[in-house]
């Protein structure tokens, strides 16, 4: 079980191993605890910042930010996109190759590419490349629109979404900006990413 995923992410060149150790972790963290029939996993080139969790692009010169409740696809250009996948539940296989997430399109849809226009049921994680040149990272989270009753009780935005944002603290990978998520939530999934992971097949 998760296989698949761990086997896209892995490190790859200019990759830290210790952040991308936590990429997954948390990434099996969100399946396990949340069940989403379908995970996909989008690899952005760099760093990115937490403004991508309700950023939709640009319309008549004013930047579009959308109130946190209507959760839309974040506008990574696709020359940003170095690699994204879709994986089936219940043991999380590559499925079948997929129309793109991230398009090139006017800011004028981007505005309106809305994440249940997507796949309501999925979860979403998009990470950052380049952590061990840049000695830092990214992780956002985008849970299933409908997962209201799951998500009660933790700590995580009522929008369902968060994002952590790492930095290297002298010999150690610490999260260094949160949104819509507490340390201890961050703490728990990474723990519960860690024990599923370490079962065996």
């Amino acid at each position: 079980m998760f296989g698949a995923v761990a086997e896209f992410v892995s490190t790859q060149q200019g990759d830290s191993p210790e952040f991308m150790e936590m990429v997954l972790a948390l990434a099996i963290g969100v399946a396990r605890d949340f069940d989403p029939p379908r995970f996909y996993v989008v690899r952005i080139d760099n760093w990115f910042g937490p403004k991508w969790m309700n950023f939709a692009g640009k319309a008549l010169g004013l930047v579009g930010v959308h109130p946190l409740s209507v959760l839309h696809v974040p506008p990574f250009v696709p020359h940003r996109v170095v690699a994204e996948r879709v994986f089936t539940g219940p043991g999380y296989e590559e499925t079948v190759a997929m129309p793109s997430l991230h398009i090139e399109c006017p800011s004028s849809r981007a505005l309106h590419r809305r994440i249940a226009d997507i796949d309501k049921d999925a979860a979403f994680v998009w990470f950052s490349g380049e952590s061990e040149v840049q000695k830092r990272g990214s992780v956002m989270v985008y849970l299933p629109v409908d997962s209201e009753t799951t998500r009660r009780g933790r700590d995580i935005s009522d929008c369902g979404a968060f994002y952590v944002g790492y930095s290297l603290r002298e010999t150690s990978w610490e999260p260094s900006m949160l949104r819509g998520i507490s340390r201890g939530e961050v703490a728990h999934l990474l723990e519960s990413g860690r024990a599923m992971h370490a079962e065996p097949a």
